[in-house]
């Protein structure tokens, strides 16, 4: 009888390019742009949305809504408090400025407007799917 060493296979780093991805999620005004989605990367239970602000002050990008899952957002500009946004969650009123996060939970009623951003300033949604499709979320 022969003996056969089998080697552990290494994980194959995975890429993805011609970002973003635009969709259509309920509940915003236009497409959102998607830089990670649960069929990229070979399957992963969040989502990253969003992107650079500084063209959108005093513009909402979607109506009050609601996802099924957990909602994070991520507020960053090149300085401390180069962007400033107004979000309203469970009706009550909060003021960000960058850097800083917010977890909105699922089923939350929410939106922002931008108050002030600076070039080079990014709002991101970190939707927690565990894998639930966003896209088809309400």
């Amino acid at each position: 009888m022969t003996t056969r060493t089998v080697e552990p296979s290494t994980p194959t780093p995975l890429v993805e390019r011609d970002l973003p991805v635009f969709q259509q999620i309920p509940g915003h005004y236009g497409q959102t742009p998607f830089f990670l989605t649960q069929d990229m990367l070979g399957g992963q239970p969040i989502e990253i949305a969003g992107g650079e602000i500084s063209d959108k002050v005093g513009k909402p990008v979607a109506a009050p809504h609601t996802h099924e899952v957990p909602e994070i957002y991520v507020l960053m500009s090149p300085n401390p408090g180069g962007a400033v946004i107004d979000v309203v969650a469970g009706g009550q009123h909060y003021e960000l400025a960058s850097p800083a996060t917010m977890l909105i939970p699922a089923g939350t009623v929410h939106h922002f407007v931008t108050k002030k951003a600076e070039t080079g300033s990014y709002c991101l949604g970190v939707l927690l799917t565990g894998g639930t499709s966003v896209a088809a979320a309400g």
